[in-house]
């Protein structure tokens, strides 16, 4: 039994949480908010981007392709003008450097065309004949396209210049020196026994349609960080709402968890009272030992708290409500024992020794069912450990010094102050200065040194409690129910 009892006394009753856990969590809570904000707008950018790519490639395609057919028809709309043009002021064929040859080229050379386009001539054999840089470079004359092939648009195959028919106006691609691809419209010019080409080289459409479409890039991308950034405000305004929302539903929460927590702990500690009066009626006070017993202990603990940080506002708080199963064990001790008024053999002490092992047996098993509570903890130890002397003379279990645990420790003083200064059958009532010479005499001896040392300090709040809730001596005899 000894063994067992040792081992749930050094039970030490569990202390609150810090509030900096508490702190760090709304810490954490805010870190993993701004995360779940950076992952939101990362993922949009992601997808703004690709989508961004997508369409400025499609646009650009589209738009270069508009530019395809576009140039081709201004081509062949240049080709028609052009050789009307060439029809009227040179009726005959042309002899390179002669008087109607240099009328084909100023014509040639007035032909200005977008993205570096041009137009040019060629005669039966393919060979340059007006060129915009002939005159500046009369070595073009030699350069022969006439097996050049022009492909019409969606052909695998071309026809050489040469062979082309002479009726009409062809359109298609060509690619000069198998390197340069143009996209060319050409048509043989009447009387003049000669082929105009306008051409427009691709690269330069590329160019154009990029800078076409250049600024759609650019208001695209304005577009989009600004929608990123209302997306970023607009998910951080939810979150934000949200979060206010869940705070003011867990404040709510939190306010009902605590009125019916308070609640709970208001019932289990009224009926605590209750039954450790059945155990307080064996005597003859009326039944306000147990509130002063409450009251000295909470003095001795306050004052305590100024030099010891380990007792809280919750160690105290418990402590009251502890004192007061300290006697829960006499219940099973006889009237004929804790009543008699005479000296009490070996036997009948022996006897009343027992009360807190009986006591603590009563809340172990109340602990079996109920699981750990911070009150049942404490109630043990001071049930189980408020007769122990500081000097080891005590019982049930014969522990001394801080093997004694620190509520039983005050629990201790407070009983002895109460007994000595409350009248009864055995014994009449002493003073309260006889009361404190007696425990000062007991300092290190039955009492705990820091124990004493703080009741002395405390000693006149202890005289006005006893003043306040000591019963009058008329009533001293009187219970409850027939007062």
């Amino acid at each position: 039994m000894k063994k067992e009892m040792r081992s749930i006394a050094n039970h030490r009753p569990a202390t609150p949480a810090p509030a900096a856990a508490i702190g760090g969590g709304a810490v954490r809570t805010r870190a993993s908010r701004h995360r779940v904000i950076a992952i939101a707008i990362g993922v949009q950018t992601l997808l703004l981007a690709a989508g961004w790519v997508l369409t400025f490639r499609e646009t650009r395609d589209r738009v270069s392709e508009k530019f395809r057919d576009q140039i081709i028809a201004s081509n062949i709309q240049t080709v028609e003008a052009v050789r009307e043009r060439l029809a009227k002021l040179v009726p005959r064929g042309l002899v390179y450097g002669d008087k109607d040859w240099e009328v084909a080229q100023s014509v040639i050379e007035s032909i200005k065309m977008p993205a570096d386009g041009f137009a040019c001539m060629i005669d039966a054999d393919g060979r340059l004949l007006c060129h915009p840089d002939m005159r500046a470079d009369p070595s073009l004359r030699d350069v022969n396209l006439g097996e050049e092939r022009l492909k019409a648009l969606g052909a695998d195959t071309g026809t050489a210049l040469t062979s082309l028919t002479d009726e009409g106006v062809s359109a298609g691609s060509v690619t000069f020196m198998g390197i340069d691809k143009h996209y060319l419209a050409t048509a043989m010019v009447p009387g003049m026994n000669a082929r105009l080409l306008v051409h427009q080289p691709v690269a330069g459409l590329i160019s154009a349609g990029e800078a076409a479409t250049g600024g759609l890039l650019w208001l695209s991308l304005g577009v989009g960080s600004v929608v990123l950034l209302c997306t970023g405000l607009a998910t951080m305004r939810l979150m934000t709402r949200h979060d206010r929302e869940l705070e003011s539903i867990n404040t709510g929460l939190e306010a009902e968890v605590a009125k019916r927590l308070h609640q709970a702990l208001s019932t289990r500690d009224a009926l605590i009272l209750g039954l450790a009066k059945l155990a307080d009626y064996r005597d003859t006070d009326t039944g306000t030992h147990l509130e002063r017993i409450a009251e000295y202990s909470e003095l001795l603990a306050r004052e305590l708290a100024k030099t010891d940080p380990s007792i809280d506002e919750a160690f105290v708080s418990t402590l009251r409500v502890a004192s007061s199963m300290h006697d829960i064990g006499k219940v099973g001790v006889e009237d004929a024992v804790l009543l008699k008024p005479g000296r009490l053999t070996d036997d009948e002490r022996a006897r009343i020794q027992r009360h807190p092992i009986m006591g603590a047996d009563t809340l172990i098993a109340i602990r079996e069912k109920m699981g750990h509570d911070d009150l049942v903890e404490m109630a043990l130890v001071v049930a189980l450990e408020h007769h122990e002397r500081w000097d080891g003379a005590g019982y049930p279990l014969g522990l001394a010094a801080d093997q004694i645990h620190l509520p039983a420790r005050i629990v201790a003083l407070a009983d002895v102050y109460d007994a000595l200064t409350s009248k009864r059958v055995y014994k009449a009532a002493l003073s309260h200065e006889q009361a404190k010479a007696i425990i000062g005499k007991e300092r290190g001896k039955q009492f705990d040194p820091k124990i004493v040392d703080a009741f002395m300090l405390c000693e006149q709040g202890f005289a006005a409690a006893r003043l306040r809730l000591q019963p009058p001596a008329a009533a001293a005899d009187t219970p409850n129910l027939a007062a």
